[in-house]
């Protein structure tokens, strides 16, 4: 692994600090138009930074306490593509605000009849002139109540082969009288994070379609690859929150380790938690080389999400009566991470509401899979409704079930 950042002394470090001298708490407007907010992209959103440059604007803007404004589905998921693949009139009209932080996104990929079969899906998108009208319903998607605007993947040819007929658009969703979003309460007693959504001749324009006819399972693939490089650290929900280092400093503080049982347990989970800290240089390696993230970002969703779910629960019941009660931890919550995620980097609500992370952005069965089939070389899943006109297939298999 080849891990060397620039020293304390390097010149592009002392560029930044005296920036940020100048410009101690920057407005979104600042820190977009001096490229810090998304270092890796090209003017003039940011600097076309090489991956050691970002990685160093990063640990500045942490360094003076400066957080990006920009919503991490957005900057993450959504606006690179936005970037890539959409047309000057969307580009216009949603990067910067995406990028500052002023429209929140979303992703509607997931479907009640296709569970984690993503490309099963039957929300559709029928052109009508310089439009598309999407019908259909999403579920599972992560802050659709909030969000301003979605990626939603639609099928634009029933005809096709169920991956090749899917394409992807931004959907407008506050106050569009044809989406309806309603919440799936959960059991942390926050605000709910996910949400089903309705679709009921929504109109979209043309110009809001990402790529061409037909790339939507491309671009999907591409999005959730990059969601989970990120949730990839060792953080116990989904890369944020208490980390398997700070169990250990809890347990200590409560004399727990004393405790052959508990020592034990916590031993094997600190010791995943440094192989997914590794894994996480790894990638960050990568980033500092300029390799794209590729199949390896399954493993390290994979591996982190069951960690985290085991950390939590080791976490609770060294707890006893007292981990039954919000509040009552024993020892101190972690970092300042526990507010994270809407509370989710919590020893409590983390706990509640870890049986998610399991699910969420790819299935362990999905993962496994993308493993098996993409690293490890084994045959393909046989699935025999992947070949031929899609729509036939799904009248075949409506009439199965």
């Amino acid at each position: 692994m080849d891990f060397d950042i620039a020293p304390e002394d390097d010149p592009r470090r002392l560029e930044i600090r005296g920036w940020l001298k100048q410009h101690p708490k920057p407005t979104a407007r600042e820190l977009l138009d001096s490229g810090y907010e998304v270092p890796h992209w090209p003017p003039p959103y940011g600097l076309s930074a090489n991956a050691e440059l970002q990685l160093i604007v990063d640990e500045e803007l942490d360094r003076a306490g400066v957080r990006r404004f920009g919503h991490l589905v957005a900057q993450n998921n959504c606006a690179p593509s936005l970037l890539t693949h959409g047309t000057a009139e969307a580009k216009a009209r949603y990067l910067e605000k995406g990028l500052m932080g002023e429209e929140l996104w979303c992703q509607l990929f997931s479907e009640p009849s296709g569970g984690s079969d993503l490309a099963a899906l039957r929300t559709t998108a029928v052109r009508d002139g310089d439009h598309y009208i999407i019908n259909g319903q999403k579920i599972w998607t992560s802050l659709a109540n909030h969000a301003h605007l979605g990626c939603i993947v639609a099928r634009t040819d029933p005809h096709a082969a169920k991956h090749a007929g899917l394409s992807m658009f931004i959907v407008e969703l506050k106050n569009n009288p044809g989406v309806t979003v309603n919440p799936i309460e959960d059991m942390t007693g926050y605000e709910n994070e996910f949400n089903e959504v309705f679709f009921d001749n929504v109109r979209v324009p043309a110009t809001n379609r990402l790529g061409e006819e037909g790339d939507g399972w491309r671009l999907s693939m591409q999005m959730l690859g990059s969601e989970r490089v990120h949730m990839g650290k060792p953080g116990a929900v989904w890369g944020y929150g208490p980390t398997a280092r700070d169990l250990i400093d809890g347990l200590n503080s409560i004399g727990k380790l004393r405790d052959v049982g508990v020592a034990e347990e916590a031993a094997k989970l600190y010791i995943e938690g440094e192989m997914i800290r590794l894994l996480n240089y790894r990638r960050l390696s990568d980033q500092v080389n300029a390799k794209r993230p590729g199949p390896e970002s399954a493993v390290a969703k994979m591996l982190a999400a069951p960690h985290g779910q085991k950390l939590l629960d080791l976490a609770k019941r060294v707890h006893g009566q007292a981990g039954l009660i919000a509040g009552e931890a024993q020892f101190a919550e972690p970092t300042a991470e526990s507010k994270e995620m809407g509370g989710r980097g919590s020893w409590d609500v983390g706990f509640w509401f870890s049986p998610a992370i399991t699910l969420g952005v790819g299935t362990q069965e999905v993962l496994k899979n993308v493993v098996g089939e993409r690293l490890l070389g084994l045959p393909r899943e046989l699935d025999p409704s992947a070949k031929g006109d899609w729509s036939e297939n799904l009248k075949s298999r409506d009439k199965a079930a």
